[in-house]
């Protein structure tokens, strides 16, 4: 018995040019895209301020209910304090100190304060607006409610 072996050439393996031409264009494409997002960081900035503010009007809501009222959030250019409606400052849930922080670099919000009563609706009882860069966050005359 004779054994035979065949010698065949060894194929060449890669990439054609073709699909090297796809793979760059669709990285780019991604890069044109997804590129912008993570250079431009003020919207970053803004909604974490507006989140920032959203929790801390949640918080002041409660607190009011929890104590029959007399507690507001005053919201000036860039920052915002919790506090007694007689100016007393309260303590951030951290306990770190009094509830009174600074918005992110270069967001500023409209001037307002936002006064809650004991069930929790604000004082006086209508809709308020705040302004926070191109985001706005409503807080409900009825119920309270704050929310974009």
């Amino acid at each position: 018995m004779k054994l035979s072996l065949i010698h065949k050439p060894k194929q060449d393996r890669g990439f054609t040019l073709v699909e090297l031409v796809v793979v760059i264009l669709l990285i780019g494409i991604i890069g044109f895209v997804a590129g912008p997002r993570f250079v431009k960081t003020g919207v970053f900035a803004e909604r974490r301020s507006a989140d920032e503010i959203l929790s801390a009007l949640r918080f002041t809501q409660q607190m009011a209910m929890a104590r029959g009222g007399g507690i507001q959030l005053r919201l000036n250019n860039n920052s915002y304090n919790v506090e007694e409606t007689n100016g007393t400052p309260l303590q951030s849930p951290d306990r770190s100190g009094a509830y009174s922080k600074s918005l992110a670099s270069g967001v500023t919000a409209n001037t307002i304060t936002v006064a809650f009563d004991g069930l929790g609706q604000p004082v006086p009882n209508t809709d308020a607006t705040l302004n926070i860069g191109s985001l706005m966050i409503t807080v409900e005359a009825d119920t309270g409610y704050a929310h974009f």
